[in-house]
């Protein structure tokens, strides 16, 4: 694995310059409200979205014709409101939005992805697939995603299926992690990322078991379909934060998708000590005056705006944010929402944020030190509870996915080798003494 303590010595070293305002109190808290959080990482251009939609016998159930004034299925709402949102952002691409249909290749059309259009996508959710095609194998549909990526850089691929793992020999479901490790390994693992959003809609017709055993008619219980996106980190993470923001409060897993949450250090709120902001760039950044001692050590508290990474990463902060005090002795002494902030009413600036983490520092080298405030990772708890190694009998199972928990392994096997393998944040906050 690649030792996280590796990859940040050689960010370490860069020189502080422009001292801005003093933390001991010489301006105002009106004008450190003014301050804007630092940016994460530069802001990557996307150059097209794909849209893939599983369009097998399997996902029939989903997609079905509506009397008059009946509401369509959870999964026809979703989707076409997710179609209309990436069809409305064709102007900020440089080529519009491309949509595909997926399907088994056939000796008559050896194609496993099929373009189609906006129009044609959104009739065929919203009455049913006309004439659903064979389904194809997981794997087999992961490799044509990342060829069609390949060919397009700078896109997004968003990818529609209950991603059901059902060998054409049900003797080898063992395999199920390998193959999706091995479908994912066309792509450098350092410039993909993969997210995955769950969800379940009532379910209507022949559901088709990933055993491979006889179908089973449902009349309306509720199965999962997932929407998974595949890109470069960036971009996933911009996908992810914009276009299925509606989706925000359903269950997640992200691999290698690089979040940028806005954070910074907050001039004048519960604060001690003399420090100085630092002109550093997109790092936020601090000098500590010689005033600065064991005796009398700094305290700052960092404003982090995490309303746009995962609702679960979210919850996880308060108690679950670390921080890696690099060649320092500094600790993180509390972490806690804004909403649990009685003084955030009087001060407006403190709802441009929804947590707040205090850290304390009272000596540092003199060439200074990056310090990291991080969320480990975790395994998602919904990943086993959705996942099932039978589903012959799902309509007494309830909403689960034949070897789910499997297929995210082997995406996780993947990625084992990155830095998010262990870190869902890491968010750098370099400190140096004042000159």
């Amino acid at each position: 694995m690649i030792s996280i303590s590796i990859l940040r010595k050689y960010v370490l070293l860069l020189p502080l310059s422009g001292l801005a305002a003093c933390g001991s109190g010489a301006t105002s808290e009106k004008a450190a409200g003014k301050t804007t959080a630092a940016p994460g990482a530069p802001v990557t251009k996307i150059s097209q979205i794909n849209v893939l939609v599983d369009a097998s016998g399997g996902m029939q159930g989903f997609m079905h014709a509506n009397a008059p004034g009946q509401a369509g299925s959870g999964f026809q709402q979703t989707l076409t409101a997710l179609l209309s949102d990436v069809n409305g952002q064709k102007s900020q691409q440089a080529a519009p939005p491309a949509f595909y249909f997926v399907k088994e290749a056939t000796g008559a059309d050896p194609r496993i992805l099929v373009p189609t259009t906006y129009n044609e996508l959104t009739s065929a959710v919203s009455t049913g697939i006309q004439k659903p095609a064979l389904g194809t194998e997981l794997p087999q549909m992961l490799a044509e995603a990342l060829k069609l990526q390949a060919r397009k850089p700078g896109t997004v691929s968003i990818i529609v299926s209950d991603f059901i793992y059902s060998p054409k020999n049900i003797h080898e479901t063992w395999r199920v992690k390998t193959d999706v490790k091995d479908a994912l390994s066309t792509a450098d693992a350092a410039k993909l990322a993969v997210s995955v959003f769950a969800n379940t809609s009532e379910y209507r017709g022949n559901f088709y078991p990933g055993t491979r055993t006889r179908p089973q008619v449902l009349h309306g219980e509720k199965l999962p379909y997932y929407i998974w996106v595949i890109g470069a980190p960036e971009r996933v993470g911009q996908v992810d934060g914009s276009l299925l923001k509606r989706l925000a409060g359903q269950p997640q897993a992200h691999f290698n998708t690089r979040f940028a949450p806005p954070y910074a250090a907050l001039d004048h709120f519960q604060n001690a000590g003399e420090w100085y902001k630092a002109d550093a760039g997109p790092v936020p950044a601090v000098a500590l005056t010689k005033s600065v001692t064991r005796k009398e050590p700094a305290e700052i508290v960092f404003g982090l705006d995490l309303k746009n990474v995962p609702a679960e990463w979210q919850k996880a902060v308060p108690q679950g944010l670390r921080l890696d005090p690099a060649a320092t002795n500094a600790t993180l002494l509390r972490t806690w929402p804004v909403a649990q902030e009685p003084a955030a009413a009087g001060k407006p600036y403190l709802q441009a944020y929804t947590h707040l983490a205090k850290i304390r520092v009272n000596q540092i080298p003199g060439t200074g030190a990056l310090l990291h405030l991080t969320l480990p990772r975790a395994t998602p708890a919904w990943v086993a509870q959705t996942s099932t190694a039978d589903d012959r009998n799902i309509a007494k199972q309830g909403a689960k996915t034949f070897l789910l928990a499997d297929v995210l392994q082997g995406v996780a096997d993947y990625f084992a080798d990155q830095p998010s393998a262990q870190l869902s944040l890491d968010l750098p906050v370099r400190v140096q003494r004042a000159e």
